[in-house]
């Protein structure tokens, strides 16, 4: 799991510009988290249908009185004109990419944009066409990282500066007149991505921190819901098997008692970051109680037999100066089972049933393992 950046709730403001630049960005959230799958039919459409804007436009550029004057050029605007539609197909039909499909798309949109605008003839067109680089500016605000946006920024802005320079030089436009555009674009294409991308982040941050346990960074009881709701829909679609785990710290008020809180909080993050690492990347893990923790991991029988079976190893085999054990209760829902049928509610019933097998394990002395079909 990775570590999440928190950002200062006091500090100056370049504390603040520092974390958000560092920070590690989301490329998966419009694919993974389920309040965002709604809108990424919508998205896709919206991205396709700019890209045949952006396609249209350069062909209106291509075959108008001010179309490149080159041979070169002439060739350019016409890659440019087939990759618009080719991409526009690419976001109709094919799935929400990922990073790297995202990074691309932003770079091929910052190209073209380039050459669209140092291509016009006519300046005045040209510096007016610059604040096409606001639609990718907004692209970039919503789905690649800081860095990536800075790198936007600073290619855009840098273009708008060649373009203004040779409009000013020639001429051609009126000095005031490109005075007032310069100071609207450097607002719209410079200052604004930067401002939009910031408050993004922080909103986004703030919605995903509600979902976190603060002492261990695993999810707490909302994060959990709609975890666990995700990935008993993939368990299905794939049918593969569901296991619901239920973890137990043996005798942690004696920990408390005999060591303190402090010593208490680190005993609970040993046990969140062992059970996580022993789990991967295929589990959802929560903390629901003191020092309690609920996991649910999908997958072939096999590896779920043997994952389950060493968790109480993983956890409590090591020769730590404040030595623990934990009682755990598995409840497993095999591909043939008929909780499947119950649709989501299968989840508080797999989820009740572990519980019992912990206490059931709990019961006979901890350091203990207790499994059971449902």
């Amino acid at each position: 799991m990775r570590t999440p950046v928190h950002l200062p709730t006091g500090g100056n403001s370049w504390d603040l510009l520092s974390k958000w630049f560092r920070e590690e960005h989301d490329y998966e959230w419009m694919k993974l988290h389920r309040s965002s799958r709604a809108i990424q039919p919508l998205c896709r459409a919206l991205l396709g249908i700019m890209s045949i804007i952006f396609g249209l436009t350069a062909l209106v550029k291509l075959v108008g009185p001010d179309a490149p004057p080159t041979t070169f050029g002439k060739y350019l605007g016409a890659i440019v004109v087939v990759s618009c539609f080719v991409i526009a197909g690419y976001w109709f039909t094919r799935p929400f990419p990922g990073r790297r499909g995202l990074i691309a798309f932003a770079i091929f949109a910052d190209i073209g944009l380039a050459g669209a605008v140092l291509m016009v003839t006519d300046r005045d067109s040209a510096t007016f066409g610059c604040i096409t680089f606001a639609v990718s500016g907004t692209y970039a605000t919503l789905f690649v990282s800081a860095k990536w946006l800075l790198s936007h920024v600073a290619w855009a802005t840098g273009v708008s500066i060649v373009v203004f320079v040779l409009a000013f030089t020639e001429g051609t436009v009126d000095h005031s007149t490109l005075l007032a555009r310069a100071l609207v674009l450097f607002a719209a294409v410079t200052l604004l991505p930067v401002f939009s991308h910031l408050t993004w982040r922080m909103m986004y941050r703030d919605a995903r921190e509600s979902d976190q346990d603060p002492l261990t960074g695993l999810l707490n009881r909302r994060g959990l819901d709609a975890a666990v709701s995700d990935l008993f829909d993939q368990a299905r679609d794939n049918a593969w098997c569901l296991a619901f785990i239920v973890v137990d710290i043996d005798k942690f008020k004696a920990v408390n008692d005999a060591y303190g809180h402090a010593e208490g909080d680190l005993v609970i993050r040993r046990t969140a970051n062992r059970l996580s690492a022993h789990l991967g990347q295929r589990a959802v893990i929560g903390r629901v109680g003191g020092e309690e923790y609920l996991a649910v991991i999908s997958g072939p029988a096999d590896l779920i037999t043997t994952l389950t079976e060493g968790i109480v190893q993983s956890i409590s085999d090591h020769p730590d100066q404040i030595r623990t054990t934990v009682s755990v209760g598995v409840a497993i829902m095999p591909t043939e089972s008929k909780a499947w049928t119950g649709g989501t509610s299968a989840i508080s019933v797999g989820s009740n049933v572990a519980d019992s097998m912990m206490y059931q394990a709990k019961a006979a002395g901890g350091n203990g393992f207790r499994t059971t079909n449902i």
